[in-house]
């Protein structure tokens, strides 16, 4: 069951481990078809829940959350969909604009399949969500642990509907020949609904790409790369933009256990807004070279990269060097980076990271702390720390409890005012019979920013829920 019932993280989370389950894994060509659908019924009261400043008061919610998970898989291909939606009634607090009646719609789409010398790949995310029910920053850890938390997290705030939709597919040819061609296009964006807040507007982006492969032995492989980006929102200055990028690459394997990477091209940033004194559309173009330098090595415990980033983008040119050392432990792992970055010719500034998680006999602890570039909905580079941390405890067999907690530091852009978010969750989860499964626990939120001022949320919550699984 969700570890947040008010407050919707489950439907916050990817589309996969929202209404899907977790499949075994299949050797043969035969297909194994599971199918999960669920129920949830959630209760919950949170004071403030849209952060706003002064507090907006009490909201009292009753959810009843359904969704269904299928997933298909064999050794060439992978399909996976999930749908859902929740219907939710309550006494909302004034000022705050939650919707009531079927609310947080979602689908996802996931497909894969390899054949002897290509591969193709769609997916596809559609989610519709209440802005002060948004998930915490541990909702958005990838399948290798880094944080990539929507464009909009750092000044979200206030009520009303967020719909966010993200669409992607890749093809690739000739895999297994001396020439191959891979082709991606994708498109994603958010837009508002009666959003309380109207800092938060509308915007979406596209890329395209398309990469010649040369591959001259096993080890070493040439490319031809172009890019094709665009970005809009529908912000004062109506801002759009274009991004062009010509690279030319080389893949080098120096031996079983390390390789080479190069990247060196030209990019051009094309930005189109409205002059907000005369009305007039104006264009500015940026232009620089641009390119990756990278080297990685298997080390007996681990691994060992070092990468230089040369990337041009509105505001000019950022360079980055980053040295990177992931080790194995006894049960759990340790990674850290550190590294500088400069943005057109600045001083220097420090980046970096680190991640630690540890398994117990009866518990499981993790640990990241991180330093970096996120690009924010204004399509602004903004300097980013945070810090995520869980636990969790298992009191028998049938009783947990855990902790989960996050911070994070955004510091100021052009368009954007520096702000400081923090969640901390602590949840009791129990099983009640083979089938039915129930949560309890409370909520503390609060964000401070520089000019809006500070605000806190809290909330408690208690759910019951189970899964039907079927399996062919």
């Amino acid at each position: 069951m969700s570890k947040r019932l008010i407050v919707n993280a489950t439907l916050a989370v990817g589309v996969a481990s929202a209404g899907s389950p977790a499949l075994a894994q299949v050797a043969d060509d035969s297909a194994t078809l599971e199918q999960r659908f669920r129920i949830e019924q959630e209760f919950g009261v949170g004071d403030n829940l849209g952060l706003q400043t002064p507090s907006e008061g009490t909201t009292s919610l009753a959810t009843t959350r359904l969704s269904y998970g299928l997933e298909s898989k064999t050794r060439a291909q992978e399909l996976s969909l999930a749908v859902g939606a929740a219907l939710r009634f309550g006494s909302i607090a004034e000022g705050n604009t939650t919707s009531t009646g079927l609310v947080d719609p979602f689908v996802g789409l996931r497909y894969r399949r390899d054949a002897a010398n290509a591969s193709f790949s769609v997916n596809g995310d559609y989610r519709q969500s209440d802005i002060s029910l948004a998930a915490p920053l541990w909702a958005f850890l990838d399948q290798d642990g880094i944080v990539r938390p929507p464009r909009d997290f750092s000044n979200i705030r206030g009520s009303g509907e967020r719909e966010a939709y993200n669409f992607d597919v890749e093809l690739e040819t000739g895999t297994q020949s001396p020439f191959g061609l891979r082709l991606f296009a994708g498109t994603a964006g958010t837009n508002y609904i009666d959003q309380t807040d109207p800092s938060l507007t509308n915007y979406a982006a596209s890329d395209f790409g398309l990469a010649a492969l040369f591959r001259f032995d096993a080890l070493t492989t040439a490319s031809v790369d172009l890019f094709y980006s665009t970005y809009s929102n529908e912000n004062a200055v109506d801002t759009e933009r274009e991004t062009q990028t010509l690279q030319l690459g080389f893949d080098r394997e120096i031996s079983p256990i390390s390789g080479v990477s190069l990247r060196f091209g030209y990019t051009d940033v094309d930005t189109v807004e409205t002059n907000l004194l005369s009305g007039l559309r104006e264009s500015v173009r940026r232009s620089g070279p641009s390119g990756n330098v990278g080297y990685y090595r298997e080390m007996p415990n681990g691994m060992a990269n070092v990468d230089f980033d040369l990337i041009q983008n509105q505001d000019g040119e950022r360079g980055t060097l980053r040295f990177s050392r992931s080790i194995t432990l006894p049960n759990g792992g340790l990674s850290a980076n550190i590294g500088l970055t400069s943005f057109d010719s600045t001083d220097p500034r420090a980046i970096g990271g680190i991640e630690w998680f540890r398994e117990y006999a009866t518990s499981n602890f993790n640990f990241r702390l991180t330093r970096d570039v996120f690009v924010d909905s204004n399509d602004e580079d903004r300097f980013t720390n945070i810090l995520i941390a869980g636990y969790e405890y298992d009191i028998n067999e049938q009783s947990s409890l855990s902790a989960d907690l996050s911070l994070s530091y955004s510091e100021a852009a052009p368009s954007s005012e520096a702000s400081k978010r923090g969640t901390l969750l602590v949840v009791y989860n129990r099983e009640l019979t083979q089938d039915w499964s129930m949560n309890t626990g409370i909520e503390y939120s609060v964000l401070d920013e520089e000019f809006s001022g500070k605000a806190d949320s809290s909330a408690i919550f208690f759910g019951i829920g189970r899964n039907f699984d079927f399996r062919n």
